[in-house]
């Protein structure tokens, strides 16, 4: 498969050919989902070759334009599908969005979110970010993310904790309402005990924080068994869902929805 160039992205940007996935979160213990986390796949060429987010990712996140380009559409778009979604699910659905740290760093950033938050409909009380651990964040980027949780009620997630720049250090400066393990914690939980026992340690550390905690990458009943014994209340991975498109995906909120939702 040949390497996508900025020129490829342009275009599938200007002619909408992205794909958009989302995969379920999942609340253990009453086994229901109200929340989920939102990817894109690229379409290429005449024959709308597919190319998943780390084909083009690291081609956007190096080229600044680009990366206000793409931004905007991607928040856009997710924004009026979770939208949509929660009108036809009859309850309110929590949005969750993975973001670079240079994409907070934009000094603009939280104005263009709640100028996408008006123009879709958006309550920003239903959106959540996802820290990447893919780049540092500076403090400008520390700045916006305060003022969007404090300010606005937009929930804050550290994703992938435990690995790259997801580190305590991160913790002290940002007021997360989550930390999400990284599935190279969970992967081996069920044959190596030290492996389990590193992620009982991070959901004591969460919970000390008054912090919600999700693992992620589970792909077995047996591993989801040993989260719920080690008194896990949030999953994700292939086992639960893997990433669908919004027909599906309504289909499964509708499904699993939480009790006292107010659907009739």
């Amino acid at each position: 498969m040949a390497s996508l160039t900025r020129e490829q992205i342009y275009k599938a940007l200007e002619e909408d050919r992205f794909e958009i996935y989302g995969q379920p979160k999942w609340t253990l213990g009453n086994n229901s989902c109200n929340t989920y986390e939102v990817f894109a796949d690229i379409l290429i060429g005449e024959n709308y070759e597919r190319h998943l987010p780390p084909d083009f990712l690291p081609i956007i996140e190096t080229d600044p334009e680009l990366t206000i380009a793409f931004g905007k559409w991607f928040l856009r778009r997710a924004f009026q599908d979770v939208v949509r979604l929660s009108q036809d699910v009859g309850f309110k659905v929590t949005l969750s969005i993975n973001i670079f740290g240079f994409q907070a760093d934009r000094p603009e950033f939280v104005d263009k979110v709640i100028e996408l938050a008006n123009q879709t409909g958006l309550n920003l009380s239903d959106l959540q970010f996802e820290l990447s651990d893919k780049q540092p964040i500076g403090p400008v980027g520390i700045k916006n993310l305060v003022r969007l949780h404090d300010e606005l009620g937009v929930r804050l997630v550290l994703d992938n904790f435990g690995k790259g720049y997801s580190n305590i250090n991160l913790l002290r400066s940002i007021p997360f309402n989550e930390i999400d393990l990284s599935k190279e914690f969970t992967v081996n939980i069920t044959s190596l005990e030290l492996e389990l026992r590193i992620i009982v340690a991070i959901k004591q550390l969460a919970e000390v924080l008054d912090l919600a905690c999700c693992a992620k990458g589970i792909e077995t009943a047996e591993q989801l068994e040993l989260l719920e014994e080690a008194g896990f209340h949030m999953a994700q991975g292939y086992l639960i869902g893997r990433p669908m498109r919004r027909e599906e995906l309504r289909e499964f909120m509708i499904k699993y929805a939480p009790q006292n939702t107010g659907r009739t």
